[in-house]
């Protein structure tokens, strides 16, 4: 991924991608909310293509690299037992491994098997939505401030090493508690949660703050939708109960989980569906975009964040971003979208330097499966091709030997050469 990293930057001749903006130094839960200029990075969830025996907990951790080799954690160990390794027989010339419709037995890793969600995951510190001031006070203690209002009891449990703060909905007529027309109803007890700091502190599947967005990932899934604060830089990865009526919120600065907040769905986290898919789809036309952008449409430079550089070549310019870039043709349309720093997602909250099992879990086998000779700098290609969209695809770019993504591509024209990085970009003739 390094050796990919730095032959993009000089054939753009950017410096430093990415420069990290600060995290807002309030502890109040309202500032977990997108503070300015929202920027949907929608998704839905696909099939997830093979099943291991182990358990969600087991494959959850992170195996993100950052640099080098994983990281020594478990989660490191974990994605070796997760993926088993050993390639199966090919042919030798690297022309010839092209398969299409691969079969799990073409994969050089076993794909994670991600649990489906259920209530009990949807949690902070034990607690969850509707739990009676009881079982708070019982789990959390007293609180260091109390404060009541005439429909919320507000807990702030703040000190030297957390803050958190827990609202419950104060108890109202039995009326009001029924569900009316729209199904809607006032559930007492426990409202929201917000868990500013506290590493002590778990939300649903064993989620605490400072783990790797992998980690989330790997143990929720793709989520429901994520958001961008195009400001700061913040991703809010959010994830919908199955009975649509909690929500968990990671806020997700510089890869890592910063803020965790529980909470009744609303805008802009939840959103009406906007297109009826067919039945068993694996995709959605929304999952076919990046950061924003869709190929053929017309392209928009500042239509989220102030672009940093622009090179032509060939014609075509080259608008980058820092965390990623846009290429155009001379008519302003949009020909290829790629990341370039895991400061950027796909729509399933996929990044460079996820293991290759964590994107087979998000999006199950690939369409296609180019597979580069053995060798320490080839790399594979896998590719999702858009089903409302001919010759466009999502493309993977995963280091051959450690099964790590070095690349990911929106694009709809064919790559010469996959181990070329220039040629990957469209940079080399």
């Amino acid at each position: 991924m390094k050796r990919s990293r730095r032959i993009l930057g000089a054939a753009l001749l950017i410096g430093s991608f990415y420069t990290a903006a600060a995290w807002a130094a309030s502890d109040e839960p309202d500032s977990i909310i997108i503070r300015k200029h929202p920027m949907p990075i929608e998704q839905t969830v696909g099939k997830t293509a093979g099943k291991t025996t182990t358990t969600a907990a087991t494959q959850a951790d992170d195996t993100t690299k950052t640099t080098g080799t994983p990281r020594n954690s478990t989660a490191k160990n974990d994605a070796a037992k997760d993926a088993n390794l050993a390639k199966p027989e090919g042919k030798d010339r690297y022309e010839e491994e092209v398969i299409p419709n691969p079969k799990l037995s073409d994969m050089a890793v076993i794909p994670l098997y991600i649990i489906p969600l259920t209530e009990k995951d949807f949690t902070i510190g034990g607690l969850g939505a509707g739990d009676m001031m009881t079982k708070v006070r019982r789990v959390l203690g007293s609180p260091e401030r109390y404060l009541v209002s005439e429909h919320y009891t507000t807990l702030r449990y703040n000190d030297d090493t957390q803050k958190l703060r827990v609202v419950l909905r104060n108890d109202t007529i039995d009326m009001l508690k029924e569900p009316n027309e729209q199904g809607n109803r006032v559930q007492v007890g426990v409202n929201s949660i917000f868990l500013a700091q506290g590493t002590n502190i778990a939300a649903g599947r064993d989620i605490h703050l400072g783990y790797p967005v992998e980690s989330v990932i790997r143990r929720y899934g793709a989520p429901t939708n994520i958001l961008r604060d195009t400001d700061s830089n913040i991703y809010y990865m959010v994830y919908e109960s199955p009975r649509k009526d909690t929500m968990l919120v990671f806020a997700i600065y510089n890869r890592k989980v910063e803020r965790i907040a529980l909470m009744p769905p609303r805008t802009p986290y939840i959103n009406p569906p906007s297109e009826t898919l067919p039945i068993n789809a694996m995709f959605a036309p929304r999952d076919f975009s990046l950061m924003g952008f869709s190929l053929e449409d017309p392209f928009e430079a500042n239509k989220y964040n102030m672009w940093t550089n622009m090179i032509t070549n060939k014609g075509n310019k080259f608008w980058i971003y820092g965390d990623y870039g846009v290429e155009i043709d001379r008519h302003n349309t949009i020909k290829r979208v790629f990341l370039m720093t895991n400061n950027a997602y796909t729509n399933r909250g996929a990044t460079l330097g996820y293991h290759v099992s964590t994107i087979l879990g998000l999006y199950g086998l690939p369409q296609r499966l180019e597979k580069g000779p053995d060798g320490s700098k080839s790399v594979d290609g896998y590719f999702y091709d858009n089903p409302y969209q001919k010759g466009t695809s999502l493309l993977f770019v995963v280091d051959h030997a450690q099964n790590y993504v070095e690349d990911v591509l929106l694009l709809n024209t064919p790559i010469e050469d996959l181990q070329n990085p220039k040629k990957r970009y469209g940079l080399e003739a």
